[in-house]
């Protein structure tokens, strides 16, 4: 959403809200109370908006593999939202890649309100309690 359809949006807010008071939404002060309304909605949403639906939870170091990967998938997904289909890789290395970035992006969009919510020694926490698993999983594999 750009910024004329955000303030249209809050806009439309405002004059839902006053006319739902007062159905004579075209007199000069109801006019003046739906300019405020939407001014105050619009203030209101630049303040919150990004604490409430954080775009990124977390931010990682740049990798070029995640980059073209997304890319690509990225496409498919277009290709079949417009066509209804696609035309995958026929190569076993890349539909991995595709498959593994795939699952990561489900578990980040399954994530995102814990990572909003989530303290540092929580989060602390689960990291170290990860850590220790892949030690064990590497002692028990025989793995030094």
């Amino acid at each position: 959403m750009n910024k004329d359809e955000q303030l249209r949006f809050s806009l439309m807010l405002a004059f839902q809200t006053v006319t739902a008071q007062d159905k004579r939404a075209q007199s000069e002060a109801s006019v003046k109370k739906i300019i405020a309304y939407a001014k105050l909605i619009n203030e209101f949403c630049n303040l919150h908006l990004t604490q409430t639906f954080p775009e990124q939870t977390i931010k990682l170091p740049d990798d070029r593999w995640v980059t073209q990967v997304d890319a690509a998938i990225n496409q498919h997904i277009e290709d079949l939202q417009k066509r209804e289909q696609t035309k995958l890789p026929t190569d076993r290395e890349t539909l991995i890649q595709y498959y593994d970035r795939l699952q990561q992006r489900k578990v980040r969009r399954s994530q995102w309100l814990f990572y909003a919510q989530a303290t540092t020694e929580e989060l602390a926490d689960l990291v170290l309690k990860y850590m220790d698993e892949e030690i064990e999983e590497k002692n028990s594999e025989g793995y030094q």
